[in-house]
Parts: structure tokens; sequence; C-alpha cells
């Protein structure tokens, strides 16, 4: 291990790396040291062609600092491999426009795959992705037609099929951490997330590649506990110590709090409670899913205020949310205080929450969608102008029992909620139940096969998949089947029998009724 200046990169960085990170938004990211890259190739262009491989978005959002959008607008990557971009519009038109190569493969693939690409594996073998858009027969992940190499492949091992994963080897891992001793050992004392860094280290260092460790200090010997070591220093080859406090920021929202590291508690939210509007009652309806003790993925897009809800109802306690990052239990933050997560009640690393999943450690996924259709397959990643990517999604949806789908019935719509009783104001511009989506995500016939029970809540009505496609089984009160829910579908679902009237007590402003209703033995 040898500390170096930022002024060292020049020459231990090349032209045409393979470099990886393990960082979301601005959390662990070593921004000081692609600043140093952003400049040097300023001088004289030659940091360029990368292939920049990430498991989540990396964007400071403040636009004083430096993440995707800094490298791309450079012309600094040929090839990109991640699972989501939402805060990185510069990196989306490039790839719309077909100047980088890019693929959206599952976030959990990615952050596992680290550890196993050794000497002794074969590599991510896996059954995550098969029948959606990452499986090679739809288009293996690719997002534009620049993108030709064929990184997922089809397998069989004792007449099942499986997806092999084939990535690129690693030749430069840009990490971060808080502290490093005298011997490289990394500490992440004041980091929120843990990240996958240490798993990324181990992939570098088994291709003979470089670990760079971004940290705000260097500390004696003996001053931290060694159960606190994240990255041995044995996987360490240059240390730099950052010098700008703004390119090492715990989250985006702030340089520093210890809440987020977990060395306090705090005794009140620090965001309010949802106003009543669609997001809360789809919401409410969505939490009544829930039973006590369930162990709940928190996706994103609307569910991120889930939490919200249920610290409002006073039911927090009767589930343990669940973040993918590795956050279990707590107050999940939302909107502008997105990534601030309090009174954990455990953190893992990225890759080890993964573990965590796929070994069934799950019980319900609330997650979002963009596009149904007839047959309840959903689309999340592409979708008009939007080209969001999969993120975790296409993992956590192949592998938990019950997933609850949330969000609003048609874009645009207007609605208001009083007397117990809803009223549609305005219908809304776009219905995103479709006849045929743009990207499968969630292939509803493979979910059949694997018994999950499924859901779709929405503001209006409530939905159910069964083998033959979605069926209605419920509808808000005040609400006209034909008039309010069926002409807003482009297709006919199959109707229930009995179709079941949503509780009115979620449309009022104050409810208090969820923790009975988790409290219940059967979801309702």
């Amino acid at each position: 291990m040898r500390i170096i200046s930022f002024s060292d990169l020049k020459n231990i960085v090349n032209k045409g790396d393979v470099i990886a990170l393990a960082a979301l938004s601005t959390a662990n990211l070593p921004a000081e040291i692609l600043k140093t890259l952003v400049d040097y190739n300023d001088e004289d262009a030659s940091f360029t062609d990368f292939t920049i491989m990430l498991a989540n978005d990396i964007s400071d959002y403040r636009g004083d600092s430096y993440d995707l959008d800094s490298l791309t607008t450079r012309g600094m990557i040929k090839r990109l491999i991640t699972s989501i971009i939402t805060g990185s519009p510069e990196t989306i038109n490039a790839m719309r426009n077909n100047e980088i190569e890019a693929y959206y493969l599952p976030q959990g693939v990615i952050a596992t795959h680290y550890r196993s690409k050794t000497n002794a594996s074969p590599g991510i073998i896996s059954k995550i992705g098969l029948h959606t858009n990452v499986d090679p027969r739809y288009t293996g992940g690719k997002v534009n037609e620049r993108t030709t190499e064929n990184l997922v492949s089809l397998i069989d091992i004792n007449n099942e099929t499986y997806l092999q994963y084939h990535f690129p080897d690693i030749d430069i891992a840009l990490l971060r951490g808080t502290y490093a001793d005298m011997d490289g050992n990394i500490y992440m004392t004041h980091e929120a997330h843990l990240g996958e860094g240490y798993s990324l280290a181990l992939a570098a260092h088994n291709n003979n590649g470089k670990v760079i460790v971004q940290v705000k200090a260097i500390v004696q010997n003996g001053n931290f506990n060694p159960n606190d070591v994240f990255i041995p220093g044995k996987l360490v080859d240059y240390i730099v110590v950052n010098t700008n406090p703004k390119l090492h920021r715990q989250v985006m929202q702030t340089q520093y709090d210890p809440a987020l590291s977990g060395h306090y508690q705090i005794t009140a939210m620090r965001e309010p409670y949802i106003e009543l509007g669609t997001r809360k009652v789809i919401l409410r309806r969505a939490a009544q899913f829930l039973c006590e003790g369930d162990v709940i993925s928190i996706g994103f897009g609307i569910n991120n205020e889930l939490s919200n809800v249920l610290l409002e109802e006073h039911a927090n306690h009767l589930v343990q949310p669940n973040i993918d990052t590795g956050v279990f239990g707590g107050w999940i933050s939302s909107r502008e205080h997105f990534g601030m997560n309090y009174n954990l009640s455990a953190r893992m690393r990225h890759d080890m929450t993964w573990d965590f999943i796929y070994n069934n450690g799950l019980d319900v996924a609330y997650l979002s969608f963009a596009e149904v259709d007839p047959m309840g397959n959903v689309n999340v990643s592409k979708f008009g102008d939007k080209m969001n990517g999969c993120g975790g999604f296409i993992d956590i949806s192949q592998t938990v029992k019950t997933i609850v789908f949330s969000g609003s019935m048609v874009v645009g719509g207007q609605l208001s909620y009083t007397s117990n009783n809803v009223t549609v104001e305005a219908q809304g511009r776009t219905s995103k139940f479709v006849n045929k989506i743009d990207s499968i995500d969630f292939n509803a016939a493979h979910a059949m096969t694997l018994g999950q029970e499924v859901y779709f809540v929405t503001e209006r009505a409530v939905f159910e998949l069964t083998h033959k496609g979605l069926k209605l089984i419920e509808i808000a009160p005040g609400l006209d089947l034909e008039v309010d829910i069926l002409e807003n579908m482009a297709f006919k679902p199959i109707i229930a029998d009995n179709i079941k009237v949503m509780n009115s007590d979620i449309y009022c402003e104050q409810w208090g009724g969820l923790s009975q209703a988790i409290k219940s033995e059967h979801r309702i």
C-alpha cells in the first residue's frame, strides 16, 4: 500500500481501462478521484475509452461535484455497464444517441459477481433475469444499437436453463472509505452505506488490477477495533486523502450526519408526513397487504414513502423494511431526504444484502410499475423518453414470495378525496395499462411458475395476477367501473365475480387503521 497524491493518478489509470465503482449517488463516491481524472483529461484528452461498471447510478444532483455525467460529457466513456440511471441525464442522452455502448443488467447480479470472478469459478451463473429483457432471447440487456457484444448467454445445467453473465475483468477499482490506517486497512466509520467495495477490491486484486481508495484521513494503527476493518490493507494498492470536503459528502444532502452512520438514533422523523393525495392513498392500500413480522423490500419510486406511512400509522415496529443497499429496519426517508436512513437495526454490505434476498430473506416486495399489459407483464426500465434501467427490480421480483406493485392508474389524473369518497376531476392523459409494453422487466407467466402472489395497487382499483392475466378485485368508493376504470385501460381485465369496495377510511385525512390490518391473519 502506498499513500499517494492525486497527481500520481495520471501514472496509474490508463486509457481504455475497465474501471469499477461501488457507490450510490454521492454515498461512497470517490468524487475527488473523478475530478482528478476529469482535470487531466481536460488537459490532453488522455483519459478516454473507459469501460465504467457500477451497480448503482452515481450523481451529485447538486451540480458542484463530479459524477457519471462529468465523464460522459467529455467523451471519456466507451462502454457503460450498470443497472439503473436516474440522476445522470447527459449519460442517458449519450445512450439514446448511440454515443456510448451500454448495458442494463440486474443490480444484484452486478454487485455479487465480483466475488464470483475467481480462478476457481465460472463466474455468475444464475436464473435471475430469465424471461426478461436481460435474457439473450430478448435483448440481453443491451440498451442501444451501438451495443453488440453479448454479456449474457444461455447455459443448461442438469436440464435446467440458466443465464451466464460475462463481465469484463477489472483494471481499476475506485473506492472510498472514511479512514485508512498505516497498514492500508479501510474503515467505513462515517459512511451511510457499506457498498460492495470489499468484493470489488477482491476482483481487481485477482486480475492484478489496482485498488485506489479515497479517505478523509490516515490514522495510526490501533485507533479502531480490527473488527471494523471493511477492506484489509492487503487488497489496497493506493490511498489518496481528500482535500476538499464537498468532494467527500456522506450523502448528497449533507456533509456528515452521525445518525446516518448509526452513531446515535433520532427521536423524530426529519421529514413531514405525506399530505392526503394519490400517493398516500395508494400506499395506505398497498400497506394493508402486510402481515405482522414481514420483512419488506422498499423499491425505488413511490414506495420510498411507504416507511413514512408506516410511521404515521405507528405501525413501523410491526414489520422490518429493507433496502437492497444494506439497510435493515429503521426509518427510511424519501423525497428530498431520499438515502437518509435512520435508526437502523442492521447494516450490511451491498452484496451480502443480495445474498439475503436471494436466499428467501424477503416476505413482500413493494415495487413500482410504468407499464402493465393484459397478462400482467411489467415494464419499469424503458418507456416514453425514459431509459431508467431495471435496478434491483428483476433480482427482487424473481426471488420474493409476494409482490405488491404500486402506482397511479393514469398519468395526469386529478382526483379529490372527500367524505370517504373518491371523485375524478380529470381522467388524465396516459394510461399505464397498455396492450404491449416496451420492455419486459417482470414476466407474469414466469411468476406463476414460481408460485408468487402478485397484486397491483392504484388509487382507483386493485388487481390480482392470475394464470389468465390481470383480474380486477377492488374498486375505490364512488367510482364508476366503466368510466373511471375500464375506459382508462387499453384492455379489459378479468372482472371478479364479487368486486370489493376499497376501505373508504384510507381516503380520509386521518386514518389510524393500518396496525389492525397488519395484525390480521391474512393479507387483505
